[in-house]
């Protein structure tokens, strides 16, 4: 595959059920097992249209039938390819979009999130460093959520990259601007050099965060890309590290 991380991107409507349900053969009995098990039916279709992204997106990167694709899980239970090391991936799903992140190698992270998302239960000193807190409730009630949401996905991504997601005390990281704009990870108020991240708004109704940490890949431009068999209408976009959110 490329140097870079390869962002796919796909729907999840009802609409599509025919597309997603023509392609249930894909999966491995593991995978179709789990899915037996989800009894809410949004629920199960966003599950489906997730594992089905997966694998399209990492036979995208390298040669490979969809269904040939075998995961291990490491510790924390976190999956990986069986028999690719080269290759890493995160999944992340909501709100009608599903979401996979390809990468060579490294630690990598993705979440996406519903602008819609009520997140004021969430402002307080678990979820957020002090300082963090503190220049949340400074800003203006109507961009709160907003200004949440880009802390709080840009973490999601960090976790779900180390493996640990919500094990991680979050209430001991924080984010800031950089010179040249870009995300910047402080632990405990040292800086993170190693890592890279994106903080970006997808469209009117998504945001989202990638974390990568990969000696293999600077800070680049990622562009959004679509996989034939699944619908989805936002691919060519590029995102940039010191893009505004």
């Amino acid at each position: 595959m490329p140097a870079g991380p390869r962002l796919f991107l796909a729907e999840v409507d009802a609409a599509h059920d025919a597309v997603y349900e023509a392609q249930l053969g894909l999966l491995d009995e593991d995978e179709r097992a789990r899915l037996a098990r989800l009894r809410l039916v949004p629920v199960r279709r966003e599950a489906l249209a997730a594992r089905l992204l997966l694998r399209h997106a990492l036979s995208a990167c390298q040669p490979r039938r969809p269904q040939d694709w075998r995961y291990l899980r490491g510790v924390y239970g976190r999956p990986r390819v069986a028999d690719a090391p080269e290759l890493s991936f995160s999944l992340s799903h909501c709100a009608g979009l599903v979401g996979c992140l390809v990468a060579p190698g490294g630690r990598v992270g993705l979440d996406l999130e519903p602008c819609a998302r009520a997140t004021e239960e969430l402002w307080n000193a678990r979820t957020l460093a002090p300082q963090e807190l503190d220049e949340l409730l400074a800003q203006a009630p109507e961009r709160r959520d907003a200004a949440f949401l880009r802390s709080w996905t840009l973490k999601e991504a960090y976790a779900k990259a180390g493996g640990r997601g919500l094990r991680l005390p979050f209430d001991r990281i924080a984010f800031a601007r950089a010179g040249d704009g870009a995300p910047r990870l402080q632990r405990d108020r040292a800086e993170a050099p190693a890592w890279r991240f994106w903080s970006f708004r997808l469209d009117a109704a998504h945001v989202g965060a990638i974390a990568l940490r990969s000696r293999r890949v600077a800070a680049q431009a990622i562009a959004i890309e679509t996989v034939p068999a699944l619908p989805y209408r936002g691919a060519g976009r590029v995102l940039r590290p010191a893009d505004p959110f």
